[in-house]
Formats: structure tokens, sequence, C-alpha cells
């Protein structure tokens, strides 16, 4: 699986702090099941996965080096780089399937969730290297949960054969980010002391759509590939380090991811 990361942060003022995007690989495991249970047709279903590579950064810098340099930069488009990412996502799913004729099934469900990108910032910049060689390294990991309402269509045209579309709306709840670093110059001061510290940010409707097939090739063997893009936001954190003049920002996330696997039926 690969998804094509979409990172927006947006400042008080309106205008693009910085963006990362990239296509940043993974793999996944995944378990569903619909079985007459407490109900006909309950469906369970839970993924996990985790993504690592690389994403592309344009951001801007206003590092200040006391006593030595004034701000290095201060623009948007500034500082372009490539930093480290990793992404691990998990979630359950429980709901209902009801049979719609010989060939097509409707399953609305609830679906809980968490995600987590930890984004690892190297500084690039050349006048800071030439002043701190080696490691200079800000680390910011992003937390959030989510819970959505959606529904699952199914339609088999053939035998072994089955298509799916997936379609789910809701809300991100509980949404963090922490950062930590070295030096302590380069760390996102979000504490009271200016050094690390975890900020808690806004939440936002949370929504996704995807479709796909699954066909059964040989006795209980499948071979199955989909596509899904969600969309999300963080709201901007309040006022905080010692003099009350660092946020985090609003942000827009958006994924589009493409998966393809081999899965056993029991």
């Amino acid at each position: 699986m690969t998804t094509d990361v979409d990172y927006t942060e947006i400042s008080k003022e309106g205008v693009i702090a910085d963006t990362e995007r990239g296509y940043v690989p993974g793999f996944g495991i995944s378990l569903s099941v619909m079985k007459n249970l407490i109900v006909e047709n309950a469906y369970f279903a839970f993924q996990f996965s985790q993504l690592h590579g690389e994403t592309n950064y344009i951001g801007s810098s206003n590092q200040f080096l006391p006593g030595i340099l004034g701000p290095t930069a201060d623009a948007y488009g500034s500082v372009r780089q490539k930093n480290s990412a990793k992404f691990v996502d998990f979630y359950g799913r429980f709901g209902k399937g009801f049979e719609l004729g010989n060939s097509l099934m409707a399953t609305p469900f609830v679906e809980i969730g968490h995600h987590n990108w930890n984004r690892r910032i190297d500084s690039e910049i050349p006048i800071i290297a030439a002043f701190f060689p080696g490691n200079t390294t800000s680390k910011e990991s992003y937390n959030n949960y989510y819970y959505a309402f959606g529904s699952m269509l199914q339609y088999s045209p053939i035998k072994n054969l089955v298509f799916t579309t997936t379609a789910m709306v809701g809300s991100t709840f509980s949404s963090t980010m922490a950062s930590s670093g070295t030096p302590a110059l380069f760390v996102t001061g979000i504490g009271q002391d200016g050094g690390p510290g975890t900020l808690h940010l806004g939440d936002s409707v949370f929504y996704k759509v995807g479709m796909g097939f699954d066909y059964s090739f040989y006795q209980s063997c499948h071979i199955n590939a989909s596509a899904e893009y969600i969309g999300f936001e963080y709201g901007r954190s309040e006022m905080t380090g010692p003099n009350k003049t660092y946020y985090e920002p609003d942000s827009e996330t958006n994924y589009l991811t493409v998966k393809a696997g081999f899965g056993y039926s029991f």
C-alpha cells in the first residue's frame, strides 16, 4: 500500500505556513467477519497499517540564534527539504448487513479509529548547519482519534468477484501535537519553559470514501485492491511558550491511499 500525503498549515493571518506532500509506502493487516451472532449478518472489521518514508517539505524558518543571527528567513518557500515521516493507523467497525437481492448487500456501520503521524524535521538551512554541525532535528507527533458513521455497498456480478464502495462521515476528537528534538534550540517550543510539550488541537469533520474489489481465484485464496480518500483538519491551538508567542496553526490533511493484497477466508 502507498499513501499520497497532502498536508497544509495555514497561519492565523490566513496564509500558507508550510506544506508536506509525497507518496509514503507501507503495509496493512485487516480482518473482517460477517456472521449471524447477536443479530443476523453482524459485521465486524479491524485494520492496522504502518507507513514509513519521506515527504517533500516546503516551509519557512524564523530561527533566532541568540547573540549571533537574526531570523534566517520568514517567508513560505524559503525552506525546501525532505522530511522523514511515519504513520500508524488502526480502526474497528461494527455493523449489520442487509441483503438487497441475490447479488447486492448494504451494510451500515460505525467506525472508531486512531491516527498518528510522527513528523521529523531535520534542519537543512546551511547557516544553521555551520553553527550546529550534526543532528539538528525537531520532531512533532500528531495524534487524533475519530468516530464515523457510514455504509458499505457490495455487489457481486459473477461468482467469486465482489465490488465494494464505502462512505462515512464523523468527527475527530482528542487531537494533540507533542514536540521533541535536539538540540533544544530547534525543538518546537510549546512548553511553558520554551521546551518540548504537548498542545491540544481543535477537532473537525472527518470523512472517508473508498472503492475496491475482491476476487477468489482458488478455493479460499483471494486477491484484492482498493483506493480510499480521507480528509480532516486540525484546529489552531492556544497560544503557548514562555511569552505566549507560539501556536500550532490550523491545518488541512488529505490522504489518498491505494492498496493491493492477498487474503484468505476461513
